[in-house]
Parts: C-alpha cells; structure tokens; sequence
C-alpha cells in the first residue's frame, strides 16, 4: 500500500491522479490524462526542479506558496513570518520551496511504528496508513533554510500559516485528503490536513483566504469545510515541480 500511494503523489504531481488510489473511475481518467494544463511552474532556475510550487483550485496553478518576507532576497526569514500564494515569477526566490512528499502516516504514526504526529492526531486515527505526508521547507535558490510552514501551538481555526522550524512539532506536516481529492483541468487537487490537529472532526486543514491584504491571499488553518458533500476551492491543493522553461 505505501509503495502504490508513494507512486500515485508522484503522478499527481505531475497532474493525472491514479484511480485506483482516489476511487475515479476509468473514463474519468482518461479524462484528465488528455487534458493536461499549460500553465508551467515557477521555482527559479537555480532551485529547478528540488523545488515544488503547492496551488489553489480557487486561484488557478499560476499563483503558488509564498514566505512573506520582505525584499524577495532570500533573506531574512524567521519563524512566525506569514505566507501566502503569490502570482509566480522565476525571479520570485521566497516562492522556493523543496520537500514535497517526505513520506506516509506509517512513517509519522505510533499506531503504525511511525514517529512525528502525536497518536490522538486526527490524521493518524482517520485516515489509512499509506496517506501521504507533506512538508514545505523554505529554500531560497534551493538553499534549505530550516524553516518549514507550519502555525503556532496549539492550533486552532483561523490562524495564520507561518514559518516554523522544521521538525520541531507536528504543524509542520501536512497529510494529504486523498478521499476528498477532485480532477480539474487535468490537475488533481486535495486538501492538506495539518498534522497537529487533533479535532474529532472538521480537521484543520490548509485554507487560502483570497480577500486578505499585507499579504494578499494569505493561507490559514481553518476546519475542513463540506458543502453539499464538496470541499470549497479554497481548500483544494496541487504542486508541480521545477522552474519555468
């Protein structure tokens, strides 16, 4: 089972998702395989292809994670400092990111011999043992600066996504929705759920708020919200890898 979800987030990378991993039946995957999008993405060059570029369903592939730090240098970030989705540049080096998948809940749950969530966690009681784990580590120019994005403890619904030290707690990681995952334009989107929520339901999970403002578009934690049995856009991920061409 680890070895097929590990497989299928490399695949939905890329933007065609694997039905046997999210239930999609055949015609729509094949669907989505013939329908690829032209946006490309946007890490600078000297990050190229270590870095991902995380998007929204609700503001479209071109508008990726950001750290708000001023000046856009790479320089100067610390934990606590806010980010957002910014429109992408190739230039835009507090856009770099790298990590990515780093592994399943069998590696960060105890219920499965895992170590980095906490047991009461909701994504290890909720989810199978072979859902993805995500963490976004800050690099300008590929250069891992030992800041990941995460929120303060303990958390709680409506706060700001920040930089925090990576490793240091479960906020920094990120589990992957994929029962609640959708197909649009050939891309395929799912919730990430923060890894320190430990709510009996509606998780914490990865939210943009596009009418925010210093910065624009800033990322929350807010409860993952269904309406009509949907998850909102605001709450649908995708990444791809590498600079622009």
């Amino acid at each position: 089972m680890r070895n097929r979800i590990a497989r299928a987030c490399s695949v939905l990378a890329a933007g065609v998702a694997v039905s046997s991993v999210i239930g999609l039946s055949a015609a729509t995957m094949a669907s989505a395989a013939t329908a690829q999008p032209s946006a490309k993405p946007a890490a600078t060059p000297a990050c190229g292809f270590n870095c991902f570029n995380l998007s929204s369903l609700t503001l479209g592939p071109r508008t990726i994670q950001n750290a708000y730090v001023p000046g856009n240098t790479g320089t100067g970030g610390k934990v606590g400092q806010k980010v957002n989705l910014h429109f992408a540049s190739n230039t835009q080096v507090n856009a770099d990111f790298t990590g990515a998948q780093v592994g399943t809940l069998t590696d960060f749950c105890p219920q499965h011999g895992g170590v980095g969530l906490a047991q009461t966690s909701y994504a290890c009681l909720n989810y199978p043992a072979g859902y993805p784990v995500f963490e976004s580590d800050w690099s300008p120019f590929g250069n891992e600066s030992g800041l990941c994005v995460g929120a303060r403890l303990p958390v709680t619904s409506g706060e700001n996504v920040t930089l925090q030290n990576c490793g240091t707690n479960a906020t920094t990681i990120w589990v992957g929705d994929l029962a609640n995952s959708v197909i649009r334009n050939g891309r395929v989107y799912f919730p990430w759920v923060n890894g320190a929520s430990t709510t009996f339901s509606h998780q914490l999970t990865l939210t943009v708020d596009p009418g925010t403002s210093k910065p624009i578009n800033q990322l929350k934690l807010k409860s993952l919200n269904k309406i009509n049995g949907s998850i909102p856009d605001t709450q649908q991920f995708t990444f791809t890898f590498g600079p622009v061409a």
